[in-house]
């Protein structure tokens, strides 16, 4: 497996297509399905062109441990987002005086160092004059007064922008949030038109393009990155999914409802547990770029063929009278000429796999 990263233009793909394949002369007859069609194409070839194209021989999937990644934080939550501020740093160039220059950092010094008497309204030309060489006449406090003014309203400004950016970076984080809860897939482009959309909404940023910069800068600020997708489900799936978990977490707040007022011996849990006949441990040490690690096991089967146990707990804490037990046996049944183990506080029944199936529900139930 390899993966090579090509860089390209958008448009010119597009033009290398439109040479070997043609000019449709009537655009706007085009279908619905050619229109959908096209705007993927289109997506695809802006996100390619953002990020370099990137291919991968694999295209096995495969699960990902995330604590096997560097940038994994599991502590971390949005209030680390942090201020995302796409202005350029401050002027550094020098201004002319009537005798000398000053940069911008100085004369804003010496502007506020003009204004800090308490006696007067300001500080006496003489005073000044000693103090910043660049200083030689009254003019010159007047270009001082003059910079100090804009220095305020460009910080207001500054400020405000900082503010706007901030909002932005907030609303898009739960937007994305959101997104990725919902199954969504979300690449840069996206990322892009969100933020637009979002400060197009309200009016936060005057001249706002969320530029490729910006984008970096806040999947940095939210530990957002490109990974390979280990899962596909259809959206009945993803959404039959939420509503158990919903309809899971309103059925224990209901149990708990119910524990207030009845005796906790009256209440119970059941609970299927499967366990490996051979266990070990997935990972071991090996050299550092090894691609195949083999390691030896009394029997391969053992790996994969388990028996489920399911227990009865209490809430007070007691134990059933029976451990219900599920074997895989050949044809589901036991053999004919061995003796099996039995004991009275032991439910042990078979099946063609470890798995519990209703008839093995309703032996349990049963007893």
């Amino acid at each position: 497996s390899f993966t090579s990263f090509i860089m390209f233009s958008a448009s010119r793909v597009v033009a290398l297509l439109a040479d070997q394949l043609g000019i449709d002369s009537d655009p706007s007859s085009a279908t619905r399905e050619e229109r959908k069609l096209a705007g993927t194409f289109a997506h695809l070839l802006k996100e390619a062109a953002l990020d370099s194209l990137i291919y991968d021989e694999n295209e096995e999937l495969e699960t990902v441990d995330p604590q096997d990644h560097g940038d994994y934080d599991p502590d971390w939550g949005e209030a680390d987002l942090d201020l995302v501020n796409d202005l350029p740093p401050p002027d550094r160039k020098r201004f002319i005086f009537s005798m000398g220059a000053a940069t911008l950092e100085t004369i804003l010094v010496a502007a506020k160092d003009y204004r800090s008497t308490t006696m007067k309204a300001h500080r006496t030309l003489d005073a000044m004059r000693k103090d910043y060489r660049f200083i030689g006449n009254e003019y010159d406090l007047r270009k001082l007064e003059q910079f100090a003014k804009e220095a305020d309203e460009d910080s207001t400004r500054r400020a405000g922008r900082i503010m706007g950016l901030q909002n932005i970076a907030n609303d898009l984080y739960k937007e994305v949030v959101e997104a990725i809860e919902e199954g969504y897939s979300i690449h840069d482009v996206d990322l892009q038109i969100m933020a637009l959309n979002i400060n197009r909404a309200n009016n936060y940023v005057t001249n706002f393009d969320a530029s490729q910069s910006w984008v970096t800068r806040f999947k940095q600020k939210c530990r957002l990155g490109s990974r390979r997708v280990t899962k596909f489900v259809s959206k009945k799936n993803f959404v039959n999914d939420a509503k158990i978990k919903k309809e899971a977490d309103e059925f224990v707040a209901g149990i708990k409802q119910e524990m207030k007022t009845r005796p906790l011996n009256t209440i119970c849990n059941a609970d299927q547990s499967g366990f490996l006949k051979e266990l070990h441990s997935k990972r071991s040490l090996a050299p550092i770029g090894q691609e195949t690690v083999i390691r030896i096991v009394q029997s391969t089967a053992s790996l994969t063929h388990s028996y489920t146990v399911m227990p009865l707990v209490f809430t007070d804490g007691s134990m059933g009278d029976y451990l219900f037990v599920v074997l895989q046996e050949p044809g589901g049944q036991f053999p004919k000429n061995k003796a099996i183990f039995n004991a009275p506080n032991l439910i042990v029944t078979a099946g063609t796999s470890h798995i519990m199936t209703k008839q093995h529900m309703k032996e349990w139930a049963a007893k």
